[in-house]
């Protein structure tokens, strides 16, 4: 425990150069002076006040430091600071194919352009790359402040350096730190669609999709179907078909359609409409259908329009907020801010009751 009581290496606490100079029993610009290595204070004076910087766990703050070094030198304030955007699919440019995933990074650039940053990807997946030499990579290049895009398999796991760096995670893939997270309010969003089903008519709902899409976000998909079919539908509810990627076929979804009868599926495949069709089955007159992830805001499909760029902005937000706190490393306490999405009219389910 140093004289000022705070822990030497544990805290979460920003350490300011005021703390540092209580510690030292010097001034504020001493210490300013002395860990900018400037010839005015002694050589064995910067050394004890470097040693009780790096005890008290003391980081820079690095857009203050440009500020500052850009005031020094006469010059108007410019940022041209950088942020990490780090993605780990198969290839490069993956993530890119993957619609939602576009528009999470495009939010997060113009979030952190706002704040006067530069959003650069980074490839952990490279040839010859690991988290140990991204870090270093990093580092060299005074990249501190990092999102962690949602990464290609759920449970994934980065073994960054991470007391040197501020982090964000988007939505749920990384299980590996916990970090600060910025996510979609899936269970909430399903619980709002099978209000709006129950609005108009529905009785048997029946989800429909990839096992692997319901693991990436913890289950909070089936959670909210199950809850809000206990609490509001009050009836036994649909057996779902979620199922491995090897078995998601038309076959077997045809199957578990005849047995299951569903008159309304939620899923998260615009195909799915086709499906329908080739079982002579028509949307909405037969049977309804509901998008869980819809393109956008207005469109054929219903369903919930997640907010991805307001996802990808408030991720930027977030990571700038805890640069400027100064706040380094695995949080002792990860926070998780959930994005609303809202509800999609579309024609893929008929209109509410009352409305006919």
């Amino acid at each position: 425990m140093s004289t000022t009581g705070l822990p030497l290496s544990t805290s979460r606490r920003t350490v300011t150069i005021k703390d540092i100079a209580l510690e030292a029993g010097v001034s504020l610009m001493t210490v300013s002076r002395a860990l900018r290595k400037q010839p005015s204070v002694s050589a064995r004076l910067r050394a004890r006040i470097h040693d009780i910087a790096d005890r008290l766990g003391y980081r820079p703050n690095p857009l203050v430091s440009a500020l500052m070094s850009q005031r020094r030198a006469g010059k108007p304030p410019h940022y041209n600071l950088k942020l990490g955007y780090i993605t780990q699919f198969p290839t490069r440019a993956g993530w890119k194919k993957i619609r939602i995933f576009g528009q999470f990074y495009d939010g997060a650039a113009q979030g952190a352009e706002r704040h006067g940053y530069q959003l650069e990807e980074f490839w952990l997946t490279e040839p010859g790359m690991t988290p140990q030499r991204m870090s270093k990579i990093l580092m060299t290049r005074n990249i501190h402040g990092l999102i962690i895009a949602p990464m290609p398999l759920p449970g994934s796991c980065v073994d960054f350096l991470w007391d040197h760096f501020s982090a964000v995670a988007i939505a749920y893939s990384l299980v590996e730190p916990s970090l600060h997270r910025i996510a979609h309010n899936h269970f909430n969003s399903m619980r709002l669609i099978m209000q709006k089903l129950w609005e108009r008519g529905y009785r048997r709902p029946g989800l429909a999709m990839r096992r692997s899409l319901d693991e990436r976000i913890h289950h909070q998909w089936l959670g909210g179907l199950l809850a809000e079919q206990k609490v509001s539908f009050k009836s036994p509810p649909v057996a779902p078909f979620l199922v491995s990627d090897a078995d998601w076929t038309e076959a077997n979804f045809r199957k578990w359609l005849d047995r299951a009868r569903p008159d309304v599926i939620i899923g998260h495949h615009l195909y799915m409409e086709e499906w329908l069709r080739n079982s002579n089955r028509r949307v909405p007159e037969d049977i309804g259908l509901v998008n869980v992830d819809c393109p956008s805001r207005t469109g054929p499909a219903s369903g919930i329009y997640e907010n991805a760029p307001e996802i990808g902005e408030a991720a930027a937000d977030a990571l700038v907020a805890i640069l400027q706190r100064n706040e380094w490393g695995v949080p002792t306490l990860p926070r998780t801010v959930l994005i609303q999405g809202v509800w999609v009219n579309g024609s893929t389910v008929r209109p509410p009751v009352n409305q006919k």
